[in-house]
């Protein structure tokens, strides 16, 4: 009976042109050919191992707080994925609920910094943002990040490297931003793990990114099973 329902399912597959997958494997990422500057990295990236341990540690805050995540993500249709909203948490505020997710001023005022004066609105309360409000702004009415498609991969990645600024895919091309690759093999300055921008336009050869690239945190989260969105 198995293998009748297999060559129903094969047949069905074929007549209306997609690609036919068995059970229990899953399809093949989605990559450019030839593939894109995102996507190579992705594919070639590599966790640093003495930093496992304190990205595990990190996780478990997206454990404890998923259905928060998640809430964001299902604010707008298409949103952004749960495990995204919590790497760019991770980078704009270490994971402070009391800041902003733009760029992590506190909430009990408008941004500070780039982007400065957000959100437009009061806060609901009269007197304090929640991060859900300041998390809606700068992902759905500042970017309109709803609009993309986050299950592929370089679509994924230029978009969250974005949301920190282009400056090394602009002005940096020989180095690859710290935003997404700290903490792994492909954050380095002519084979030292060394440069950044120390502030928004300014940029320092000597300073060394010390936080968690998002990348190193979604490669793990990749492995310990978790749905990040994309693969």
């Amino acid at each position: 009976m198995s293998n009748i329902v297999t060559f129903i399912a094969l047949i069905t597959v074929i007549a209306s042109g997609t690609k036919y997958v068995p059970a229990g494997e899953k399809p093949k990422p989605f990559r450019h050919n030839p593939p894109t500057h995102h996507e190579k990295l992705w594919d070639s990236a590599e966790i640093k191992a003495s930093q496992v341990f304190r990205i595990d540690k990190c996780i478990s805050i997206y454990v404890e707080n998923k259905k928060r995540y998640k809430n964001i993500e299902k604010m707008r249709k298409g949103g952004v994925p749960a495990a995204i909203v919590f790497v760019l948490h991770g980078r704009e505020s270490t994971w402070n609920w009391g800041k902003h997710l733009h760029e992590g001023s506190r909430l009990t005022g408008k941004t500070r910094w780039v982007p400065k004066g957000r959100p437009k609105h009061p806060p609901a309360n009269g007197h304090t943002y929640t991060f859900e409000e300041s998390a809606e702004d700068a992902l759905y009415k500042l970017k309109d990040l709803e609009s993309i498609d986050w299950s592929i991969c370089d679509t994924a990645l230029y978009n969250i490297e974005k949301y920190n600024g282009l400056g090394y895919l602009k002005y940096r091309k020989h180095m690859n931003s710290p935003y997404l690759w700290s903490a792994t093999n492909h954050y380095n300055y002519k084979g030292s793990p060394a440069g950044k921008y120390v502030s928004d336009g300014k940029f320092s050869y000597s300073a060394v990114d010390k936080q968690l690239g998002t990348c190193s945190l979604l490669i793990r989260m990749i492995d310990r099973g978790f749905d990040i969105g994309f693969r």
